[in-house]
């Protein structure tokens, strides 16, 4: 897909990493072998001690200053390789979730979320709450994501529940944190602002990935902290280490309190010169307080996370730093080691692996119920931090890992080359990818560009059990969202020059076959995040799905203001598919009076399938409908904007 014109620094700092590629320094003294070791760790392992952390930090300083490397790290020089991915030599409620999550039993941070009679909505820097009683819709409440007073901006992101506690993730570029604020919904549907947190820490934001996830009342999510180190010893003696404080009042915060010290952080294991810190923080929401426990590991920068019932995955590619070693090669030939770490959700130690190549997203990884960790690899992968799904290039190399969860340890194995399965691919585009059942799928494709060749318009696809056997399906169109149907059936979404066409791949143990396909003329997707898919399945083998299109405006539009219609298809059993037609936002017009967050960068349209209810968010706008055999029908809608107030 290609990125808005206008945006919050993020596509900033994609942009600004495709200069500095086009852009190296000339070669510089390579470090030796004695500097490389110096600063690289043979297993995973804590500093202990605050000296020994600041001991490591003085000497990452002395080498860069002896390498004279003068403004900085050059980003995408010298870590890149073109050779082949190879082997190394919610309580109290029994609702399901109406976020569409990668992950059974892992909710995923959204802009809507069901509470009981209650929809709790997060738009444009405020949360509404509507109740849906039957034959109504009702806005109940509406109030501020910040804390009252409050007056420094903050991008308010996504929204979890937990019971009837609303947690809102933002990123506050005043504070230099990641911002959580807690509120409560009374019986009435009421909201009350409880608390605000801040951890201090870099932009999550991600245009894939979500920042937090909760699993059995543990409020997990990923931060990454750059460190501030300088170009003298002094900058160690002064630099600090994740933090957190508390909102008191206005702009009023508490005193900053560490999330853990320089000894808890685990050293290094690939080499790098410009470490962050890749923290994870895990917060108990059934305590008494608001309690959380953070673990950092020092890496470079590129990484990509995925979250399971019981553990965090998080991959980190080599980093994209201009140096060398001597007596090594500079060629492409020497592809770096990247390494994933393994951290249990119950706060147990992390284990590692070495590997080699990286993940497009998220949707790379899915921990498999036979003790694998099954990954579709790239040989360049970028990490899923701000645009980098989105730059990583397609150039038809890719691999499937099966790591054994066993293998995870302190001392940081390599993994066999039985391993990793060399698999075809697109040779261009925008990389999709997703796990479905025992199958990955993976295509590619520009969302709004119709210039990808007739060659790779297909989807590939295999069974992990036998990754060798990949089948290649050609569809006619480019692939830029794919989605289960259930264990069995996927959906490929893509464009051609006549518009949106939808096809579903039927995923039997005969093989992948092509099955029904639908041709909207004239469409976009309206939402480019996994979120604004939703299927219900029937018991039969189909369903009815919900997706954002738009056919005018633009494909950004929604990311200033306005919506997506939200359109139905049906599923039948045997995949053929139907439209039923859509439910079309209203011209949004006048002043909303909003002030912070006024950007939708997680969209603003969702389908919504609830207590065998369909209704549709979309903008300021929720709308019940019914369906009959051949169409959608609204049944009514109400604005939840409650001006004035």
């Amino acid at each position: 897909m290609r990125p808005p014109r206008l945006q919050r620094h993020h596509f900033l700092a994609g942009l600004l990493l495709v200069l500095v590629v086009s852009a190296c320094p000339a070669k510089r003294r390579p470090m030796t072998r004695e500097e490389a070791a110096a600063i690289t760790f043979t297993r995973l392992e804590r500093f202990g001690s605050e000296q020994a952390f600041d001991k490591h930090a003085k000497l990452l300083l002395a080498i860069r200053d002896s390498l004279s490397t003068g403004g900085g790290p050059v980003v995408g020089c010298g870590g890149a390789s073109s050779d082949p991915v190879s082997p190394p030599p919610a309580p109290g409620t029994d609702e399901p979730s109406i976020t569409n999550n990668q992950e059974a039993g892992v909710d995923e941070g959204d802009i809507v979320k069901a509470v009981g009679d209650w929809f709790v909505v997060l738009r444009r820097g405020r949360l509404f709450t509507v109740r849906q009683t039957e034959g109504a819709l009702e806005p109940v409440s509406q109030v501020d994501a910040h804390a009252p007073g409050f007056s420094r901006g903050t991008w308010y992101d996504e929204m979890l529940v937990y019971g009837r506690r609303i947690i809102v993730i933002g990123y506050s570029y005043a504070e230099y944190s990641t911002e959580i604020g807690l509120f409560r919904m009374d019986d009435a549907g009421v909201l009350t602002h409880e608390g605000t947190h801040f951890m201090h820490s870099g932009d999550y934001y991600s245009s894939r990935n979500y920042a937090s996830r909760l699993v059995d009342g543990t409020l997990v999510f990923y931060m990454p902290y750059y460190l501030s180190l300088g170009w003298n010893s002094a900058s160690v003696d002064q630099m600090e280490l994740p933090s957190t404080h508390g909102w008191l009042r206005g702009d009023d915060t508490s005193p900053r309190r560490p999330l853990l010290s320089r000894g808890d952080v685990f050293k290094p294991v690939q080499t790098t010169l410009w470490p962050i810190l890749h923290t994870v923080v895990r917060c108990d929401l059934d305590a008494p307080g608001f309690t959380c426990t953070a673990t950092a590991l020092m890496a470079p920068h590129a990484r990509t996370f995925y979250v399971s019932r019981d553990a965090v995955y998080l991959w980190v590619n080599p980093g994209y730093e201009s140096w060398t070693v001597e007596g090594e090669r500079t060629d492409s030939k020497t592809p770096r080691d990247s390494v994933v770490y393994r951290l249990p959700l119950d706060g147990g130690e992390p284990g590692a692996l070495r590997a080699r190549g990286g993940p497009v997203d998220q949707f790379s990884f899915r921990q498999n119920e036979d003790g694998h960790l099954d990954a579709l690899l790239v040989a360049t992968g970028k990490g899923d931090s701000m645009w980098g799904p989105e730059l990583t290039p397609g150039d038809g190399r890719f691999a499937l890992l099966r790591a054994p969860l066993d293998a995870f340890s302190l001392e940081l194995t390599s993994l066999r080359p039985e391993d990793f399965t060399t698999l075809p691919g697109p040779q261009e585009g925008t990389l999709q990818n997703r796990f479905v059942g025992n199958h990955v799928l993976w295509g590619s494709g520009e969302a709004y560009d119709d210039s990808t060749t007739a060659g790779e318009r297909a989807v590939w696809v295999t069974d992990v059990r036998a990754p060798w056997d990949v089948h290649r399906l050609s569809l006619g169109h480019t692939v830029t969202r794919l989605e289960p149907l259930g264990a069995g059936s996927a959906l490929v979404v893509g464009e051609n020059t006549l518009g949106l066409r939808l096809t579903t791949v039927a995923l039997g143990e005969g093989g992948p076959e092509l099955r029904g396909t639908l041709l909207r003329p004239g469409a976009e997707q309206g939402e480019s995040r996994s979120h604004g898919f939703f299927f219900k399945p029937d018991g039969s083998g189909g369903g009815v799905m919900g997706l954002p299109l738009r056919f005018q405006g633009g494909a950004w539009s929604s990311l200033r203001y306005g919506s997506a219609e939200v359109s139905f298809v049906r599923v039948d059993p045997e995949l053929e598919l139907t439209t039923l037609g859509s439910l079309g936002a209203s011209v949004e017009t006048g002043d909303d009076a909003c002030t912070k967050s006024c950007t939708d960068w997680y969209g603003n349209a969702r389908p919504i399938f609830y207590r065998e209810r369909i209704f549709a968010l979309m903008g300021y706008e929720l709308v019940e409908a019914h369906i009959t055999e051949r169409a959608v029908e609204e049944s009514f809608r109400v604005s939840y904007l409650q001006p004035g107030r």
